[in-house]
C-alpha cells in the first residue's frame, strides 16, 4: 500500500505541471529556471559585465541617471514660477480685478495622470540597473544577491542525512517505524560577483557563495558552508582561476531540490581548492570547444576517534576534461547554452591512510562522460556516466574513498540521466529522472550500502522572477550486504525567493 501511494504521488508531481500550466488567467513573466546550485555554469562565470539579462552592467555611483528618468514625487499642478521681488504697477488701461468672490478662478494645469504599476515597476528596474557597489579604491564593482529558501521534507524512512537525503538508513532491526520530516532553510545563500581592471588584456573578477549548511554537510544543524571563492583572469580565448571551485570532473548537475544532488546515486563532481586553466577554441560562431586543465585538493585531512589519518599523499589531483557545445548560444550569463553539449573527463591522484603502524596508499582515478542535449526549446535532456575507483570525495561509493579495514580504493561506477519538458514558456517545467552508484560488493566492508537508486520527478514553477514553488516525490532503494534493502519515499517542497 504504501509503494501504491508513493508511486501515485510521483505520478501527481509530474502533472503538478501541466496543470499549472493549464490555469486560466494571466500568465507570469517567463523566465528560465536557476537550480540552487548550478555547478556547470558557476564555474564558467563571466565578469558582471558579460552577463546582461542577469548581472547588468552597471556605470559607477557618481554617473547617476537624468531627471528624466526619476520618479515623479507628486502627480499635482505644477508648481508656478515664484513673483518677482517688486509687481509692476498696473496701467489704466489694464486694471487689476478686485477679488469680490464673483470672479471665476484662475484656470490651473492640468494633473499629470497617475503612474500604472507597470511603469512605476519599469522606472524602478532602469534606475536599479544604473546603480552598483564599488570597493574603497573605486576600481572594482561589486554585485551582492542570493536567495531565502525553505525546504520541507517528509520520508517514509529515515534517510542519511536528515534534510539532505543521499540514501537510506537501514531498516529497525525491531520493526519499529522510522518515517520522518524535516523543515529547514540551510540552503539560504548569498553570493557577491565582482569584477576589476583589465590586466594584459585580461578582464579580472571573482565569486563567492556561501550557504547556512555546516562544514559537515550530513549534520542536521546551520552553520556557514563556503562553496565557491575564487579569482580569475578571463578573455576570449584563455581563462585562468584559483580558489575554491566546482570540480572540472563531470560537472552536470541534475535538477533536484535537494542540496545533495543526486551524489551516492551516479551524480559524482563536486567544489574543491584548485587552480585551473581553460583554453576556449571556436571553430565558428556557432560552436566551441574547451579544453580544462586543473591541479586540485585530493582531500581535507581527517583524524577519526581511531585516531586514522586520511590524507593526501604529498601530490594534487589532476582533473581535465574536453568538452564541445554545438549550435547558437541560447541564453546569457548563467543560462547560456547550446543546443548540445558534450564532455568527457578524467581524474588522478593518490590517498593516503595511516593508523599505528598501518599505512596504505591508495591510487585514485576515474573517467567520465557528459552529455546535454536540448531537443527544442522545450524539451531536452541531460545526464552522465562514471567509472572510477577511491572518488568518495567527489560523491561516489556512498561518500567512501576506502575500505574502512583494508584502507584499499574502492571501485565503483553508475551514472544519472534526466527528461526535461517545459510545459509553459519557461515558467513551468517538469524533470524526470534516474541515477545508481554501484560500488564493488567485496571493496564496500560490511557496514556501507552497496548500491543506491534514486528516481524523481520534480516540476518548478517560477511564479515571478523573485518566487518559485517546486515539488519533488523520489524513490529510492538502498542496498546493504546485511541486512536486505532499503526502499521509500521522500516528498519534497520548496519555496524559494530570490534578491
Amino acid at each position: 500500500m504504501a509503494r501504491h501511494f508513493g508511486l501515485a504521488a510521483i505520478a501527481l508531481c509530474g502533472l503538478g505541471g501541466w496543470a499549472i500550466a493549464q490555469a486560466p488567467g494571466v500568465r507570469p513573466p517567463l523566465v528560465l529556471p536557476e537550480p540552487t546550485l548550478p555547478r556547470s555554469v558557476i564555474e564558467t562565470l563571466p565578469p558582471p559585465t558579460d552577463v546582461p539579462p542577469l548581472l547588468p552592467s552597471a556605470p559607477s555611483p557618481a554617473s547617476l541617471p537624468p531627471a528624466s528618468e526619476t520618479l515623479p514625487v507628486a502627480t499635482g499642478p505644477e508648481p508656478s514660477a515664484p513673483p518677482p521681488a517688486t509687481a509692476p504697477a498696473p496701467t489704466a488701461s489694464a486694471p487689476l480685478p478686485i477679488p469680490d468672490g464673483t470672479s471665476p478662478p484662475p484656470p490651473k494645469a492640468p494633473p499629470k495622470p497617475a503612474l500604472t504599476i507597470d511603469e512605476v515597476n519599469a522606472k524602478v528596474d532602469a534606475l536599479a540597473h544604473k546603480l552598483t557597489v564599488t570597493t574603497g579604491d573605486g576600481e572594482f564593482q561589486l554585485i551582492l544577491g542570493g536567495a531565502v529558501v525553505a525546504d520541507f521534507l517528509y520520508s517514509t524512512k529515515r534517510p542519511v542525512a536528515p534534510g539532505t537525503p543521499f540514501f537510506l538508513d537501514p531498516e529497525s532491526p525491531f520493526g519499529f517505524r522510522t518515517n520522518t520530516f524535516d523543515a529547514h532553510a540551510r540552503q539560504t545563500n548569498v553570493y557577491a560577483l565582482f569584477s576589476g581592471p583589465e590586466v594584459f588584456d585580461f578582464k579580472t573578477g571573482g565569486f563567492i557563495w556561501v550557504n547556512l549548511y555546516d562544514v559537515s554537510i550530513i549534520r542536521d544543524r546551520y552553520g556557514l558552508l563556503p562553496i565557491n571563492a575564487f579569482g580569475e583572469l578571463r578573455n576570449d580565448d584563455w581563462r585562468f582561476a584559483a580558489g575554491l571551485q566546482m570540480d572540472v570532473f563531470n560537472p552536470l548537475n541534475p535538477t533536484v531540490l535537494p542540496f545533495s544532488y543526486l551524489l551516492t546515486s551516479g551524480n559524482v563532481g563536486a567544489y574543491r581548492g584548485q587552480a585551473r586553466i581553460e583554453r576556449f577554441l571556436h571553430p565558428d560562431d556557432d560552436s566551441q570547444i574547451t579544453l580544462t586543465l586543473a591541479a586540485t585538493e585530493p582531500i581535507p585531512t581527517t583524524i577519526n576517534d581511531q585516531l586514522r589519518i586520511s590524507e593526501d599523499n604529498g601530490l594534487p589531483n589532476v582533473e581535465g576534461r574536453w568538452a564541445i557545445g554545438l549550435g547558437p548560444v541560447r541564453g546569457a550569463g548563467l543560462e547560456a547554452h547550446r543546443a548540445i553539449e558534450a564532455g568527457v573527463s578524467a581524474v588522478c591522484g593518490q590517498l593516503r591512510t595511516v593508523q599505528g603502524p598501518h599505512r596504505v596508499v591508495a591510487d585514485v582515478w576515474a573517467v567520465g562522460a557528459d552529455l546535454r542535449w536540448a531537443a527544442s526549446p522545450r524539451w531536452g535532456f541531460q545526464g552522465e556516466v562514471y567509472c572510477g575507483q577511491g572518488i568518495g570525495t567527489y560523491g561516489a561509493s556512498a561518500l567512501q574513498s576506502v575500505n574502512p579495514i583494508t584502507f584499499q580504493p574502492i571501485r565503483s561506477c553508475g551514472g544519472w540521466g534526466e527528461m526535461f519538458f517545459y510545459w509553459c514558456g519557461d515558467a513551468v517545467h517538469t524533470h524526470v529522472g534516474y541515477g545508481i552508484d554501484d560500488p564493488r560488493d567485496v571493496d564496500m566492508g560490511p557496514i556501507g550500502p552497496i548500491r543506491n537508486e534514486t528516481c524523481y520527478v520534480t516540476t518548478i514553477w517560477d511564479v515571478t522572477k523573485a518566487f518559485r514553488i517546486g515539488f519533488q516525490a523520489s524513490y529510492l532503494r538502498t542496498t546493504y550486504a546485511v541486512p536486505s534493502d532499503v526502499e521509500g519515499f521522500i516528498f519534497h517542497t520548496q519555496f524559494l525567493w530570490k534578491f
